[in-house]
């Protein structure tokens, strides 16, 4: 289960991550790619090593399929797929339904399109959250523009420094609303299950 201290955590990396990304701009290439690289890097580590563990008693095998192809509903060879009576159904023992769903088991059950529905509350809250990230990330780009030609108009002596520091806060405290809803959706969950 997620926990306070890991939300301020993930934020505070996130926030970390965001503020050494623009402070690179000052260097040049090379070095600034090195340095992404190496956030990244590092990035990556810490979320390996902040990953929850997984639960006692639980093989990797629970979390990936290792059927066989005649377990997933696929034929077992190319030649069972290829044969007469895998093919026509004239040759096979049982007949297509109604629907234009196919009972054999030596397919997988494909609905007809008549039968695909759209769950609408999803796809709306689906388009919501993507307005909501292109609309975040808009505003964010924005505020660092107004930020950056403020500080460089004023004259402050390392103006991408500066705004480094600036968004890292605006990422923290962004992040850490993000990971503190998570947690308490989490913790609703966790309620009604027991």
């Amino acid at each position: 289960m997620a926990s306070l201290p890991r939300a301020v955590a993930m934020a505070a990396l996130q926030a970390a991550l965001s503020a050494s990304w623009i402070a690179a701009r000052e260097l040049p290439p090379a070095k600034r790619r090195l340095a992404r690289l190496a956030v990244v890097g590092a990035v990556a580590a810490a979320g390996y090593v902040a990953s929850p563990d997984p639960e006692p008693g639980r093989d990797l095998a629970d979390e990936f399929s290792l059927a066989g192809p005649s377990e997933s509903g696929l034929p077992s060879s190319p030649s069972a797929a290829s044969s007469p009576a895998a093919s026509s159904p004239a040759g096979s023992s049982s007949a297509a339904s109604p629907s234009g769903v196919s009972p054999s088991p030596a397919g997988p059950v494909v609905p007809s399109p008549s039968e695909f529905v759209i769950d609408k509350r999803k796809a709306a809250v689906g388009v919501a959250v993507l307005g909501l990230s292109v609309a975040a990330m808009a505003g964010r780009r924005q505020l660092e523009k107004r930020w950056l030609r403020r500080l460089t108009s004023k004259g402050h002596a390392h103006p991408t420094r500066a705004l480094a520091v600036r968004m890292a806060a605006v990422e923290f405290t962004g992040q850490l609303a993000i990971q503190l809803a998570d947690l308490r959706v989490a913790r609703l969950r966790e309620r009604q299950g027991s």
